[in-house]
């Protein structure tokens, strides 16, 4: 007798002595040896745990799971692989191994890796979900204080009035950046438009800022967290674009002779300056500006290393054309480095203004070298911008899935109810 043909033999008296155990899974019945459950003892299946699913009427184990996953459970305890399938949701498998007791540390290497970036994915998104939740206002205790929040903010639910309060309000921002241009165009030959129609401008003016005001009051009277919201950026650009206003007007009232109203004249042209602020609004009320916010922030380091690498290419450029160009010193403009370093700046990008060209041969062919790759720099933060963008876009579509798929749960379970 062969050494094969007896390895089959005693292999088959093993399992003549072992006892045979049949698990029935939710109608589907699985057979296996109680050897090789016995084989994982701090599991459900291997210890005497088990015995509380048995049933003596039909003399078996019966488990009130999910049969599909049970398959990989039972081939972990034949051959001690666990594996996953990728067409099965893995917070369900999860638990699955949770009921049997058997770690997830056991996954097999080629199941791992795809595992790890699941759960990962599912953490991250977990971690911005719970970020917006803590963003939304907890129940308000006031009745007043419900009622204005659900009037600016409340978009989703509704009645959504919160979103018809901010189309307008983003008509507003519009008109008063419209008018704030406008006002500076000549309509007469020696007057502009603000001078000529001086009423006009300041109606329009002054009824959205009061609107505009009237929203950030009424909105920091809704805040859960006051000091939170004053703090926060969106509200100090709000904040921004309101003051200056309010400060001009005030000014206007005390200069009342025409010497403190020309000391005046430099602090006005500032404050004025402050109005482009209210452009930056838009983005409270637009969804695609918060995600291309979003994206910046999210490339910022990248972006950084580029802005690095164009200064350090620029600083190059216009150190050796100014040297180059120092051959003709009588003809050239470039008297100095940063007289250089704007020639190779607007060459980079691709402006080209013509106030400043070299006129030795090597500074024209430094100059062409000093564009092509200022056309490469700015190719490269195309993609990283986009990878950004598509990853915000991702996980809004994520948190957006999850929280139709909690509304969901929450109606059926009030149907049920």
């Amino acid at each position: 007798m062969t050494l094969q043909s007896k390895n089959r033999h005693s292999k088959l008296r093993t399992e003549r002595l072992d006892k045979k155990i049949t698990i029935n899974v939710s109608g589907r019945r699985f057979c296996t040896w109680d050897s090789t459950l016995k084989k994982h003892p701090n599991t459900l299946l291997g210890s005497d745990a088990i015995k509380g699913y048995f049933d003596n009427d039909k003399n078996e184990y019966f488990l009130d799971r999910d049969p599909h996953m049970f398959r990989y459970i039972l081939n972990y305890y034949r051959d001690g692989k666990l594996h996953y399938s990728y067409d099965d949701c893995f917070g369900a498998f999860n638990e699955e191994l949770s009921f049997y007791g058997i770690e997830a540390d056991n996954l097999n290497e080629c199941c791992w890796e795809e595992c790890y970036n699941l759960s990962k994915k599912i953490c991250s998104k977990d971690q911005e979900v719970s970020k917006c939740s803590c963003s939304e206002p907890v129940p308000r205790k006031s009745f007043l204080r419900k009622f204005f929040w659900n009037l600016l903010e409340n978009t989703e639910n509704p009645p959504r009035v919160g979103r018809y309060i901010q189309s307008f309000l983003g008509i507003l921002i519009y008109i008063s950046v419209v008018g704030t241009i406008v006002e500076t165009e000549r309509c007469c030959k020696d007057k502009t438009c603000e001078e000529t129609y001086p009423r006009l401008f300041f109606a329009v003016d002054a009824f959205c800022m009061i609107l505009f005001t009237a929203e950030y009051i009424f909105r920091l009277y809704a805040s859960e967290n006051r000091l939170k919201f004053i703090i926060n950026k969106m509200n100090i650009v709000d904040l921004l674009a309101v003051t200056p206003f309010y400060v001009i007007l005030i000014f206007n009232h005390f200069s009342q002779d025409s010497s403190s109203a020309v000391e005046n004249a430099s602090s006005l042209n500032v404050l004025r300056m402050l109005r482009v602020f209210r452009i930056f609004k838009l983005s409270r009320h637009s969804k695609h500006m918060r995600q291309m916010g979003r994206a910046l922030k999210r490339a910022i380091v990248d972006l950084g290393f580029l802005f690095f690498a164009f200064l350090l290419t620029n600083m190059v450029f216009s150190s050796v054309l100014y040297y180059i160009e120092q051959m003709e010193a009588q003809k050239t403009k470039f008297k100095s480095i940063p007289d250089s370093m704007w020639y190779t700046i607007i060459t980079m990008m691709t402006v080209g203004y013509g106030d400043m060209i070299p006129i030795t041969d090597l500074g024209k062919i430094l100059g062409s070298l000093c564009c092509l790759s200022g056309i490469i720099m700015l190719a490269l933060p195309i993609p990283i911008i986009q990878e950004g963008s598509a990853e915000v876009r991702e996980k809004e579509q994520q948190q957006q899935s999850g929280n139709n798929n909690s509304k969901n749960d929450s109606n059926l379970l009030q149907a049920t109810v």
